[in-house]
């Protein structure tokens, strides 16, 4: 009976957490986490959609990670070549994809870029993007993320 109760909270509780996500409150909330990250982590750089899609043509091609989860690129798939890790494991099985010490560019995003920050500085304090010298790399998050990407007209791949 006692397990069965926790199961059912647990589920409450994550729905709630993915209703709250999307929610005015959080829209208001979020930002203000958003300007304190990026004003205490200088190791967390910006990109547009427009650069992205620039860069994506380049000899150094970053690494593009997103971070949303399983059901929503099955409802507007990824950016082409992006590796699929859904926040909630990012820190667990990013070494599984992108090496530390690999000198290419991490750009993390999410539906509309709040995750994405928060990933971005995941990153960061497992060592991404925080060395001193120039042959590191560096992380950035996608301005207005998924959303900014299809709102630009890029291309996007479905999985």
């Amino acid at each position: 009976m006692f397990s069965s109760h926790l199961t059912r909270a647990t589920r409450s509780a994550i729905a709630f957490q993915r209703a709250f996500s999307q929610s005015s409150l959080a829209q208001k909330t979020f930002p203000a986490l958003v300007r304190e990250i990026d004003a205490t982590n200088k190791n967390i750089h910006h990109i547009t959609p427009k650069d992205l899609h620039t860069s994506l043509t380049t000899s150094e091609t970053p690494y593009v990670v997103d971070v949303r989860e399983r059901s929503e690129i099955d409802r507007t798939g990824t950016i082409p070549g992006a590796i699929p890790l859904p926040r909630g494991i990012l820190e667990r099985d990013i070494g599984k994809f992108i090496p530390q010490d690999d000198p290419r560019n991490v750009v993390v995003y999410c539906a509309g870029g709040f995750r994405s920050i928060l990933a971005a500085e995941s990153l960061t304090r497992l060592g991404y993007g925080t060395g001193e010298s120039e042959a590191k790399n560096k992380v950035y998050s996608l301005d207005e993320g998924m959303d900014g990407w299809i709102k630009s007209g890029f291309r996007v791949e479905k999985k």
